[in-house]
């Protein structure tokens, strides 16, 4: 590092080689002073200054000084944020901010091993594990099967992956994480994920009384197996009820801000997510009631302020529910999307038509329910044919 006079200041200068041209050049910084705390604050500004150039050049990560986990997070999200929808970026926002809570932002990158993140996995599971047993159990995050604790494994690992693709570590500390997952009862899984009519009665007679927008909008996803987004951003537009049939396309954004900042994008979960689905006499009824007093541009589910649901809100009363209820399942908004597929596949309903109604090409929790419900008819008929 050079210094010089410039203009009653002082500029500390620094050459450099170009990987490309291998060229020298030359890097500068402006201080007011000469002293010996101002050169040491030069040179680390220089370097820094370097690195960076060098780094948009050569893509390899500064080797003077190691990433931190929150530099990779950073680096990381502003990279993949604008590929992933708005919703989904908020599901994997919240898997990093669990992460987070575990581990230091500034914790070197290269020092995290493959056995701390086998031994946060295992306290993870032993969480998971006491939350489902105990119900009145919190724990450290909102994690609460073995599946959603999965997608957190994928997610962070996701992270880790990149980290290598860019070359900030030679070897992802996950490739020697070996997680012992509880073996889960597959059947008593997938029972988990629908209501029976009986339990389903039970929940829409509950809200009826303490909440009759959400009995309402609870059984309209039932109905039509829409996700909770897609109805609350559902327009009276959106509704057909000449061809008796609503066209499914968008969902509602809401990102944890006020209610008067949620907007309807008009781009599904997924690209299969656009659909038109069939409307029952019953979804009819629930569209005239909410209608009443509104324009075509209106929302159709609305709180008596005018504006749409959250699904944090609707999951917030389903957990109050799940209190003074206790079914021995884990209820969300989605059970009622899993219900349809279980009524439906009862009632014969082909799978791809099934499909369609819920906006998945191709999803293995549907398909499941779907293969489990024919599976328990068919024995349910060979019983009744044994006692012919």
């Amino acid at each position: 590092m050079f210094p010089r006079k410039y203009k009653n200041k002082w500029r500390f200068g620094q050459r450099y080689k170009d990987p490309l041209t291998d060229k020298w050049r030359t890097a500068t910084v402006i201080a007011d002073r000469n002293t010996r705390v101002t050169r040491h604050e030069a040179q680390i500004a220089l370097d820094k200054k370097i690195n960076a150039k060098l780094a948009s050049i050569t893509g390899e990560h500064n080797k003077h000084r190691q990433m931190t986990l929150g530099e990779l997070y950073n680096t990381y999200w502003n990279e993949k944020k604008d590929s992933w929808r708005l919703n989904s970026r908020r599901t994997y926002r919240n898997s990093y901010k669990i992460f987070f809570q575990h581990f230091d932002q500034e914790a070197k990158l290269s020092n995290l091993t493959s056995l701390m993140l086998t031994n946060h996995f295992d306290n993870m599971i032993s969480e998971v594990q006491k939350k489902q047993k105990n119900k009145s159990y919190k724990g450290s995050c909102n994690i609460r099967s073995i599946s959603g604790l999965k997608i957190y494994y994928a997610r962070v690992s996701m992270m880790f992956n990149y980290a290598v693709r860019k070359q900030f570590i030679k070897e992802n500390p996950f490739k020697n994480v070996h997680i012992a997952w509880p073996k889960e009862n597959h059947r008593s899984l997938i029972e988990q994920k629908y209501l029976d009519e009986d339990e389903l009665s039970i929940l829409l007679n509950y809200f009826r009384k303490v909440q009759p927008d959400f009995a309402d909008m609870f059984e309209w996803q039932y109905l039509t197996g829409m996700r909770f987004g897609e109805a609350a951003s559902l327009y009276l537009k959106d509704i057909d009820l000449k061809e008796k049939l609503v066209h499914v396309n968008g969902t509602l954004l809401y990102d944890n801000g006020p209610k008067q900042n949620y907007i309807k994008q008009d781009v599904p979960k997924t690209d299969s997510s656009f659909r038109e689905i069939a409307l029952s006499d019953r979804a009819i009824e629930i569209y005239q009631q909410h209608a009443k007093g509104k324009k075509r541009n209106d929302f159709l589910f609305t709180d008596k302020d005018g504006y749409p649901y959250s699904v944090q809100h609707a999951n917030n009363c389903l957990n109050s529910f799940r209190k003074k209820h206790d079914l021995g399942k884990i209820i969300t908004t989605h059970t009622f999307r899993h219900t349809h597929v279980s009524k439906l596949a009862e009632l014969g309903v082909p799978l791809y038509v099934i499909q369609h109604n819920v906006g998945h090409s191709n999803s293995k929790i549907t398909r499941d329910v779907y293969l489990h419900v024919t599976k328990k008819a068919q024995q349910e008929l060979r019983n009744k044919l044994n006692k012919m």
